[in-house]
């Protein structure tokens, strides 16, 4: 039996196929990363599908498989993006998927060549690199973050940013369906196996090492506090009651985590309320609670002291002065419309150290916390507002832009998690307020700060899987022909 006599074209066997295929997409790509390893294998059933059928059932049996793991996210995206965005999105990214296997299967057919395997991983992380680049929501729908928690291939993400753990992540089944495709022609398999296994062993390799080359030996302690849910202003209007009482119980909050250690303490977005009226009062009692307990208060807030309304982070050093008032770039589409963005990354110092602010989405994209990256931040701390369901996957994406750029993590986030991570993505202080209780953590943060290659060189690999996804695509044109 050749390679390129069909294998799988009974129906039942397909339509199996497709089954498990989706059921793997639908469980390592959801909201929590439990399952990370089954992206790995994801795809091979609809390749094997797409390289021994027609492109009528390769194109089916991808889009409907990449359907079934996407429904993973779809009362996520109702929440967040109401019912019809949410239907748009949860069938587009399935039919670019199908697409990308046609396009995949295109290449291999035309050139019946080992170079192939990289066909499918290119065009994959080729697609992501242009979502990135032109997406509202930045970086928020990648593959990669499935795999926050396998912190050896994390690492990789400090070359290449996360496309690195895109192509990996397809190129893994890649290799396993071609080799298996060509398993008859042992020069070609044997190839395919030898050009995807090195770069598959280096990857892990080098993340094994990096991850066990440094230890820090310079840490600070860090408070992360959240109340209630119930005690915020959730609105965008002053409500003085409530906002005294919940000023109140956030400085109840410094001092209790000041006598725990605490250097800095932080509290999540919008936690407060500012405007005109308030806000000189509220930034004297967070002066004089700072400087008695001699800490450093960051914490998001609702900005309405100025003519133009604004979603904000403040910093109020030990001394009770302002040393930053951040105003958030990347504003929520629909929810923070009311809004108006800032213009430029937020850095203050600590000690001497460089250190630095965003809010929430902003870590959603990678090329504007390259920003920070750039003026090699030793810790950056995230007042954030997730949607409980998506607790873990937020916070670990905002997780990841610390290992592209070298820096250590606080993040609080209402109705999300508290986390403090060091610059290898390693999560070392964690706690939840996704059930809308209060919550707080103190821990270590590393100040040691790692240069990247991610941070010198930016989107270089992106660009390289764009031109080599062009190529392909050339190439099977030119063969069809």
């Amino acid at each position: 039996m050749s390679s390129t006599t069909p294998i799988y074209t009974n129906k039942f066997s397909i339509t199996i196929l497709g089954i498990l295929s989706g059921l793997c997409w639908y469980l390592g790509n959801g909201l929590v990363g439990d399952f990370w390893f089954l992206v790995w294998v994801a795809p091979v059933p609809v390749l094997l599908i797409a390289y021994t059928n027609s492109g009528s059932m390769a194109f089916t049996a991808s889009f409907i498989a990449y359907l079934i793991g996407r429904m993973s996210w779809f009362s996520y995206l109702v929440r967040v993006a109401t019912l019809v965005p949410a239907i748009i999105f949860t069938l587009i990214l399935p039919l670019v998927f199908a697409l990308i296997i046609i396009a995949a299967r295109q290449v291999v057919k035309k050139t019946n060549a080992w170079y192939s395997v990289f066909a499918f991983p290119a065009l994959f992380t080729a697609f992501e690199y242009l979502v990135f680049k032109f997406s509202a929501d930045g970086t928020a729908a990648s593959v990669a973050y499935s795999q926050a928690n396998c912190l050896p291939l994390v690492q990789v993400v400090s070359i290449t940013g996360i496309l690195g753990i895109t192509f990996f992540v397809t190129l893994v089944p890649s290799a396993i369906a071609l080799a298996w495709y060509f398993r008859q022609e042992k020069s070609k398999s044997k190839w395919v196996m030898i050009s995807t296994g090195i770069p598959i062993i280096a990857i892990l390799l080098f993340g094994f090492l990096r991850l066990n080359s440094n230890s820090p030996t310079n840490t600070i302690k860090a408070g992360i506090a959240v109340l209630d849910e119930k005690a915020h202003n959730t609105s965008d209007r002053p409500n003085p009651e409530k906002d005294s009482r919940t000023t109140a119980g956030y400085l109840q909050q410094v001092s209790k985590l000041a006598v725990q250690g605490a250097q800095v303490v932080l509290f999540p977005e919008r936690a407060l309320s500012l405007d005109k009226l308030s806000g000189d009062s509220i930034i004297k009692a967070l002066s004089a609670v700072a400087k008695q307990n001699h800490v450093y208060i960051i914490t998001g807030y609702t900005n309405l002291r100025g003519e133009k309304e604004r979603n904000s982070s403040l910093v109020i050093d030990a001394n009770g002065n302002i040393v930053l008032d951040y105003d958030k770039r990347h504003l929520v589409t629909g929810f923070e419309s009311q809004f108006t963005p800032g213009n430029q990354i937020g850095l203050f110092k600590f000690a001497g150290t460089q250190m630095g602010s965003a809010v929430c989405k902003d870590m959603d994209f990678d090329s504007y916390i390259r920003q920070y990256g750039a003026e090699k931040p030793s810790i950056l701390y995230v007042p954030a507002w997730d949607f409980i369901v998506d607790d873990w996957l937020h916070c670990r994406m905002a997780i990841l832009r610390g290992v592209e750029n070298g820096f250590s993590e606080v993040r609080a986030a209402r109705l999300g998690r508290l986390t403090i991570s060091d610059q290898y993505g390693k999560v070392t202080t964690e706690a939840s307020c996704s059930n809308s209780q209060s919550a707080s953590v103190v821990g270590d943060v590393s100040l040691q700060h790692t240069d990247t290659l991610y941070v010198r060189f930016g989107d270089w690999f992106g660009v390289l899987n764009l031109l080599a996804a062009l190529g392909f695509i050339l190439i099977g044109i030119v063969k069809r022909k």
